[in-house]
Formats: structure tokens, sequence, C-alpha cells
């Protein structure tokens, strides 16, 4: 007889691809449940689905074309993006676990089994990320700088699972750093607690969390379907509801909900907007733009230009001695009247 398989090797090659299935159709079925009206008895034929899914009008508009170049973009250069990070969460992990190690000396390692520790990990960086992509979105409408090339993804007037893509390249690479720095504290964190380095639990590479929440919310995040949480659910997580509040022209809509899957850190700051059940009449993207923002100019050169002029700008009110135009920035607020 053979040896037996091992059956923990051949659940840890499986799991990834099947939690990614599973995470993929539960997304598919949440856009399937709200883009067919309630109460529809009849089936729904493929070719009105998909107009559902995919609404023509959105696609063929100056944005929507936008939006698909930008996730052609995406795909063509996102390997390479991530290399535009200067410095990465194991450098950052490095620095901070030599001075926890100075300053406390070397803990013990605790006698714990190599899951707990996974887990640990786990949610740690899960909710490192969380914290990153907030606090790097909240800055983003409030440094001036900033602002202009994270206004890229707001100048789009409809949004779909492509406006995910419509970020300039300095945006990303901001959030990329930011993103590294808080994932590095919590790692360090995580292996100074235990007294030995461990990793957390992965999926294709990515912290599973990160990943399956990715698939499940962010990529629904700017879907045009009204996709809201019942109940007290929307306290905890947010769904593309709250996203599309975030983009929302409306004065009393401006800087909510900049968390990306977690609503906890909005709550906290008190940044937080509940989406109404039923679908709210909203208006996306940027008023008082002077050039056409959905093309290669306006969308990858021009916030350049905007960006200097506010830092210039800054610069010259605070030799004169007057307040900074920046504190606060009033973002979505000064192009929206």
């Amino acid at each position: 007889m053979g040896e037996q398989p091992d059956i923990a090797a051949t659940l840890s090659s499986w799991a990834p691809h099947a939690l990614t299935l599973a995470a993929a159709l539960l997304a598919l079925a949440l856009m399937l449940r709200f883009a067919i009206p309630r109460g529809r008895s009849r089936p729904v034929r493929t070719k009105v689905l998909l107009r559902a899914l995919l609404p023509a009008r959105i696609v063929r508009s100056p944005s929507g074309r936008a939006d698909i170049a930008w996730f052609l973009f995406g795909v063509l250069f996102s390997a390479s993006a991530l290399g535009w990070a200067l410095w990465s969460g194991e450098w950052f992990a490095g620095h901070m676990l030599r001075g926890l190690h100075m300053l406390f000396g070397s803990p013990a390692p605790i006698a714990a089994p190599a899951w707990v520790a996974g887990t640990v990990m786990t949610l740690m960086l899960f909710t490192a990320y969380e914290f990153a992509y907030w606090l790097n979105h909240s800055l983003s409408h409030r440094v001036g700088w900033m602002w202009e090339f994270h206004k890229v993804h707001h100048t789009a007037e409809s949004l779909t699972p492509l406006t995910n893509f419509r970020v300039h390249p300095v945006d990303t690479i901001l959030f990329f750093n930011m993103a590294a720095a808080s994932a590095g504290i919590a790692m360090a964190l995580v292996h100074f607690a235990f007294g030995r380095v461990g990793g957390g639990f992965l999926i294709h590479g990515a912290n599973a969390l990160t990943f399956l929440a990715t698939i499940i919310f962010t990529y629904l995040q700017h879907s045009h379907l009204w996709i809201s949480l019942p109940g007290g659910a929307g306290r905890w997580l947010l769904s593309p509801a709250h996203h599309q509040i975030h983009h929302s022209v409306e004065e009393r809509h401006h800087d909510r909900n900049f968390g990306s899957t977690l609503a906890i850190f909005d709550r906290i700051f008190g940044t937080l907007h509940l989406p109404a059940a039923k679908r709210e009449r909203l208006r996306f993207g940027v008023d008082g733009i002077a050039y056409d923002p959905h093309g290669p100019t306006g969308a990858v050169l021009m916030p350049f230009a905007d960006a200097a002029r506010r830092i210039a700008t800054s610069i010259e009110t605070k030799k004169e001695g007057g307040p900074s135009p920046d504190h606060p920035l009033q973002s979505l607020r000064e192009n929206a009247n």
C-alpha cells in the first residue's frame, strides 16, 4: 500500500482556491440580488441582467471610458506599482522590533500553538490595513496637495467596479507606503508579544482576511447598485451604499465613510454616515474643474500642476503670516459649490 496523503497539506493546497471561488460567488450573488427587482416572478433574461449589472449608459460615458482606461493601466502596471513603495512592511517591522528589544529586552516565547499566533497575526494585519486605508483616505481629503491626486478618483461621474482602478499613481504610492508602515508596526508587536517570528494565514500571498474582504467588499465598493447592509451591520461593515455616499457631492456627505471594509475607524473618529435602506438619489463627480478630468492630460498630468499650486499658495500664505488654506481643507466642498 502506498503512503496515505497528508490531509493538512491537501487542505492548505485547495483552501485558497476554494475560499477565493466562494468569495467571488458571494460577491456575484450580492450583485444579482440587488440587480433583480424584489417581487419579480418572471425569469430574467441574460441580456436584461447584463444591462442591469453593467448599463451601457455608464460604460459608454466619458467617465465610464476613463474607468476602463484606468483599469487597463492597472492591469498592465499593477506589478510594477508594488515596487513604488519606498519601504516594505518587513522593513518597518525589523526596525521597530529592534527598538522594542532595546527598550524591553527579548521576551521568552509564549507556549501557544502556531495557529494561535497565525490567527492573531492575520487579525492584526487586517486591522492595520484597515486603519492605514482610513488614515490615508482621510488625509487625502484634508491635505491640499494630496487631495489634488486623490481628486482623480472622485472625478468619476458614474460608479462601476472598474472605478476601483481610477487612482492616480501618486495616490497609490502614498497608500502603499502608509500601509507598509502600519503592517510593519502590527508585525513587530505580534512578533514581540509571542517572542518568536511567525506569519499570518495567506491566500495567494496576501493576508487572508484582506484578500477575502477585497473580493467581497472592495470590488463591489463602487457598484452602481444600491447594496445596503440591513440592521446594525452597517455600523460595523461598509457596504457599497456607504461608499456611494462618500462620492456624493452633497455637502452633508462630504468627508464621510473613509474606510475600506470595517466601519470601526469611521465610528471612532466620527466620520461614519449610515445610508438609507432604500436607494438615495445622489450625484457624483467634482464640479468646478477647468479641464477635462477624464482625458490623459487632465487625469495624469494636471494633478501635478494643481498640487504644485497648492504647495506654493500654502508657502506664500505662511510667509505673509496668514492662516494656511489647507487647515482645514474644504476638499469636495470647494468644488461642489
